[in-house]
């Protein structure tokens, strides 16, 4: 970059920091300068938010920023600086200048270039002190600094041999002072007079000097004025900073004095609520207390009441019979006997037994030495009607448990007599009366045996049913048969009559004879099947139905019929008792039937539906379950299954519903 000076062209290549973005600002600085000024030193800074050009001259400081926003020109002369600051960072510093009691700060400098810039700044500054102060002399041919020379437009220094911006870099010593310069030769003296070409230059150089005389004169005085007004200045600076700090100083006792009265205002609402506080806590605990003396009344009342309920519950019976059978399940017997004639023969001689105990005086017992109006004689007949009375109600509730019994209520009427004999012997402790437990055994176990009689009755009338089905299934059988066999040899007769007049004519076919004699095979065959199946009683069908709108998906029957025809079978159980009739999976002829059904059933045993009554055969199993078991122990025997069940008429019921909801 070229200027129009060399001196600046000089300070800007010795600039290290990056100076691109000012390049404008060195270009125009020229613009500012003086002819007769020369530029030291040249730095990037920012000054008030303004990026722009520090430059150091043998005369002033000056920051010049020019570009599309317009320009700034800062300038400050080296005598009006009293003080600087420098503060470098890792790589950018900031320079202070104190000019006139204010402080202009230059910030984002480069390092090197600010610090280079200052210490320039910081010699001057030395070497002027060492001119300005006591004893200090002139240079020869050089004024003090601070004198304006003639024709200077700024204050300050005027470059001059003793000055240390003219001092060589490698001069050991640039704030020394200056040699005294030789004394000019005399020249010799011109001769006084008014004429002539030299008398009149003469007396323009004097009126020259007059007059440069009189515009020093009339700049000193300038000066002067500008140095009382600077003073006045700093006067009434100073009037107002003591003024603010008088103002300060009322406005801090002020805030001190206030400060004071809320401090005691706090103390005192402290103190005000230390004793709400403590009122507070005194009630909440009485409250508390009371709260807690009614929570252990409560406690005694729950202990005393699940006491109560406790001794309640001992002299309840739990009746619910529908609990009672579940718990229950299949009925065991208590003393597995025969049959009920033999049931009927134990409960006889168990009654004989505590007869002969209430004979004998066995049955309920009481104190002896119990006197009536000084009677021993009294006191035992009051003894004896008192056990009388007792084993009477005794023995009433025994009978009414045994004309109440069921199997499954065998528990809680064992449970309601036992608590009968505790009743009688509290109410009967005075005297001392009470069961003996050899005659509460007896009637235990007569309870025990009806149960078991009463069990085993129901038994024998389920084997009998079965039996009777069983029998009828077989009337049915043989029914069938006999009707198949008459139908057999109807037919038989027929095609044998057919046959032999086919043969005695001469006339008819092979063909038909051959037929004829096909059709006699077959009923044969038929004949031989029927045989076989009434010789052979485990010989019959295994059905496997559901009745997905009565029981759901997920439950099937599995059954046996003996039939020759099954869906005879399948046809009544889908009668009236259900809503809907059974779908057939599969139909399968075994020779063992029997065992064929008993595999399957074992096979799904954990999920029958009816654990009581084995009788009752149906299983919580998907059809495609019982195929698989089908396909293991029936093997080719299983021709076809249907794992999907048709369930036309329940189907139709489900969209007549749906219809009739949607319309």
């Amino acid at each position: 970059m070229q200027s129009s000076r060399p001196d600046v062209d000089a300070a800007a290549a010795a600039i290290k920091g990056l100076w691109f973005p000012v390049k404008g600002s060195v270009k125009s600085l020229p613009e500012v300068l003086t002819p007769d000024e020369t530029v030291q030193a040249l730095a990037v800074a920012h000054h008030d938010g303004v990026m722009g050009v520090l430059a150091l001259t043998d005369r002033r400081v000056l920051f010049r920023a020019q570009g599309w926003v317009g320009q700034r020109l800062v300038s400050h002369a080296l005598a009006e600086i009293a003080d600087l600051r420098w503060a470098g960072g890792l790589t950018q510093g900031a320079l202070t200048l104190y000019v006139a009691g204010w402080a202009v700060e230059f910030r984002n400098m480069d390092k090197r270039d600010g610090q280079n810039l200052a210490d320039r700044l910081q010699q001057w500054r030395q070497w002027y002190a060492q001119h300005t102060g006591p004893g200090a002399q002139p240079v020869p041919g050089h004024p003090l600094p601070g004198q304006p020379l003639p024709g200077q437009q700024f204050p300050g220094p005027a470059p001059g041999a003793g000055s240390p911006f003219n001092a060589p870099a490698s001069d050991p010593a640039p704030f020394a002072s200056p040699t005294p310069a030789a004394p000019a030769p005399q020249q010799p003296p011109q001769p006084s007079g008014g004429g002539g070409l030299f008398g009149r230059r003469r007396k323009e150089a004097e009126a020259e000097v007059a007059r440069l005389g009189e515009e020093l004169r009339a700049r000193t005085a300038d000066t002067e004025a500008l140095r009382a007004e600077n003073h006045r200045l700093m006067a009434e600076l100073t009037a107002f900073a003591g003024a603010d700090a008088a103002r300060l100083a009322q406005e801090t006792e002020r805030l001190r004095r206030t400060h004071a009265e809320q401090q005691a205002e706090v103390q005192r609402l402290d103190a005000v609520l230390d004793v709400k506080v403590e009122a507070a806590a005194e009630r909440a605990e009485r409250e508390l207390h009371g709260t807690r003396q009614m929570l252990h009344d409560m406690q005694v009342q729950a202990q005393e009441a699940e006491r109560r309920l406790a001794a309640a519950r001992s002299g309840l019976v739990v009746t619910d019979d529908v609990a009672l059978l579940q718990e229950a399940g299949i009925y065991e017997y208590r003393h597995p006997l025969a049959d009920a004639v033999a049931y009927k023969a134990e409960l006889a001689r168990i009654k004989d037994r505590y007869k002969t105990l209430t004979k004998n005086g066995r049955a309920v017992v009481g104190v002896t030495e119990w006197t009536v109006n000084g009677s021993a004689a009294e006191g035992r007949r009051m003894v004896r009607d008192f056990s009388k009375l007792m084993l009477r109600a005794y023995n009433a509730e025994a009978d009414a448990a045994v004309r109440g019994m069921k199997p499954h209520r065998l528990a809680s009427l064992v449970d309601r007599l036992a608590k009968s004999r505790e009743t009688i012997a509290r109410l009967g402790r005075t005297m001392q009366i009470r069961v003996t437990d050899e005659y509460h055994r007896l009637r235990v176990r007569e309870l025990e045996l009806t149960a078991d009689h009463l069990a085993k009755v129901e038994e024998e009338k389920e084997r009998r049913r079965e039996e009777r089905e069983r029998q009828r299934e077989e009337e049915r059988l043989e029914r069938e048969i006999a009707r198949e066999r008459a139908r057999l040899d109807k037919e038989r007769n027929r095609l044998v009559l057919a046959l032999g007049r086919a043969r005695s004519a001469g006339q008819a076919e092979a063909a038909q004879i051959a037929e004829l004699e096909r059709k006699l095979g077959e009923i044969d065959a038929e004949e031989e099947v029927i045989d076989r199946r009434e010789a052979n009683r485990r010989a019959g069908y295994v059905y496997v139905i559901s009745n997905i709108g009565a029981f759901g998906e997920s439950m099937v029957k599995i059954g046996l019929t003996r039939r020759l025809d099954p869906m005879d079978r399948v046809n009544e159980l889908g009668d009236a008792s259900v809503p809907f009739r059974f779908d057939v999976h599969a139909l399968i002829y075994s020779d063992d039937a029997v065992g064929l059904e008993r595999a399957l059933h074992r096979e799904f045993e954990d999920r029958r539906v009816n654990r009581v009554n084995a009788r009752r055969e149906f299983f919580h199993v998907a059809p495609a379950q019982v195929r698989d078991a089908l396909a293991r122990y029936a093997g080719q025997h299983l021709l076809e299954f249907h794992e999907e069940p048709d369930a036309p008429e329940w189907r139709a019921s489900v969209a007549a519903a749906r219809s009739t909801a949607g319309g």
